[in-house]
């Protein structure tokens, strides 16, 4: 995803005049999507600048035509200026609702916009007006902001949104579809892990429980940035994650179920090393991580048929918020989709979704793809497994025939006897949990310093753990296959682990939480 910063005046120029969007948004916009990128928008009036640069981007032809008052203010702790049009103004709030309806009536259900966040309100359009003068608080009206959330609920019935604090109107109590948050000091004030010597009722997450809105995330996306003075040292070895305004990201993203985080650090002076791993490992960590968890077949009601089940688990810490599909295709040309997978919110949950009249054959049995898809997956970027081949597009399944099921027109070839793969294990030290794949590419062989799973030996400090993945392919010999223990009141092997389990053996699941439980 890409994100873009708008002043409002250069896009509109009247009361019902908008050029800026063919000028201005759509550029944007058009070149995000030919990259494979959705856009992210947020429109702003009062954009805080060092004296001597600050442009106010509040639109002339208010101040011109309707008198509309502007304040200048300057902060000396910001170390910036700007000027603030009067929010209670009946002409500003009227421009206001003219342009998101405009907004919506353009953009809804483009999928080439991912998200738009609500801004327009206070600095940067992050709806507050805060400097070290009290006075400046209170500039925003509330009915002002509850004005504008109902304008943006009214215009968007597709696209998610998103507003920067939790405001009662828009979730909790009165959630919103679609209304999703972003925090924009993310790791820096998001979460009160209780060493700041009082509760921190002004951090993101205390605000969020106050409105009792910790569910928003089940429909609407969370986002934000994180903290700039952070970015470039947040996934260090020597970051020291837990002390005061230097929180963890992976318990941040986990708290709030983010979806994604601006990130100026890593597109611009990027990462190295194992600061690089890291941040690839919480950008894993977002949003969303479907895995097709099992498929079965059975005798079809149609003839010469057969009824295909696969069931999905969803494995990410937040769900995908826009349409998504299960697709089935086999290489007679039979091809099928079922829709219903971003049903799928919590983590850990599952839903089954059934093909009909799938041709009983083993040609097409043999080489089972499925992929998912989404009206709002732009070309070139499709919505991936968390597995599979072509890093998740597809994932491959070879099924046998049910009993009863009738035998192919032609006799099919003998699949070549193969060698099994040799595997070995491989580990990441990073402070979150990271793909499997991203382990077997990136990682580095087990044993030695990081001998054991999901622990810190050899990760030096930062939160760090050894994140293990056993399955990758190289080695030398093929992996011996687990038996169960074959003494009197042995237990059977629990094969994450291949080792004995007299407990519950959990077999799916996240990679970190596979093995043995008590």
């Amino acid at each position: 995803m890409e994100f873009y910063y708008i002043g409002l005046s250069d896009v509109m120029t009247g009361m019902a005049d908008f050029p800026g969007f063919d000028t201005v948004v759509e550029p944007r916009i058009a070149a995000s999507a030919s990259r494979g990128k959705h856009s992210i928008l947020r429109f702003y009036m009062d954009y805080p600048q060092p004296a001597g640069s600050y442009v106010s981007h509040t639109p002339q032809f208010l101040i011109d035509d309707y008198n509309l008052t502007m304040t200048p203010w300057s902060s000396v702790d910001l170390n910036t200026v700007g000027s603030s049009p009067d929010y209670s103004d009946e002409n500003l709030k009227t421009a206001l609702n003219n342009f998101v309806a405009a907004l919506g009536n353009r953009y809804d259900g483009d999928s080439r916009v991912g998200f738009i966040q609500v801004g327009l309100l206070g600095f940067w359009g992050e709806w507050h007006t805060w400097t070290e003068d009290s006075a400046t608080h209170s500039w925003i009206p509330d009915a002002t902001k509850m004005e504008l959330i109902d304008a943006f609920d009214a215009a968007f019935q597709t696209t998610q949104v998103q507003i920067r604090y939790p405001h009662w109107y828009a979730v909790g109590a009165n959630q919103r579809q679609g209304f999703g948050l972003h925090d924009d000091s993310f790791a820096h004030s998001t979460i009160d892990e209780g060493v700041y010597g009082a509760p921190m009722s002004w951090f993101f997450w205390s605000q969020v429980q106050a409105t009792a809105a910790t569910d928003f995330w089940m429909s609407g996306a969370m986002g934000g940035e994180v903290r700039p003075e952070l970015q470039a040292t947040i996934f260090d070895d020597n970051y020291a994650a837990g002390t005061q305004y230097k929180q963890d990201f992976g318990m941040c993203a986990d708290t709030t179920h983010a979806t994604y985080m601006l990130n100026y650090h890593a597109f611009g002076t990027s990462y190295t090393g194992n600061a690089l791993v890291s941040a690839r490992a919480a950008s894993d960590q977002m949003g969303y991580a479907f895995r097709l968890a099992e498929v079965s077949v059975a005798e079809g009601s149609v003839g010469d048929t057969v009824d295909i089940t696969a069931t999905v688990i969803q494995d990410g810490i937040a769900p995908f918020y826009y349409d998504l599909s299960i697709a089935l295709a086999c290489p007679d040309g039979f091809s099928a989709t079922v829709g219903g997978v971003d049903g799928i919110v919590s983590e850990g949950s599952t839903a089954s979704f059934t093909f009909t009249a799938v041709p009983a054959t083993s040609t097409c049995l043999s080489s089972l793809d499925f992929s998912l898809s989404s009206s709002y997956a732009l070309a070139g970027a499709p919505v991936k497994f968390a597995q599979g081949v072509s890093d998740g597009s597809v994932v491959a399944v070879s099924l046998p025939l049910p009993p009863g099921s009738p035998p192919s027109a032609s006799s099919p070839t003998p699949s070549p006897t193969t060698t099994p793969v040799a595997t070995q294990a491989k580990y990441i030290c990073s402070i979150n949990m990271p793909l499997p794949t991203t382990i077997c590419a990136e990682g580095s062989v087990a044993g030695g310093d990081c001998a054991n799973e999901n622990e810190n030996n050899g990760c030096q400090k930062g939160g760090k753990r050894c994140w293990w993945n056993p399955a990758c392919s190289g080695g030398n010999n093929p992996p011996p296959t687990p038996s169960p223990t074959p003494n009197t009141g042995g237990c059977p092997v629990c094969a994450p682990t291949g080792q004995s389990c007299c407990g519950t053996c959990i077999d799916s699941g996240k990679p970190s939480r596979r093995g043995c439980s008590a």
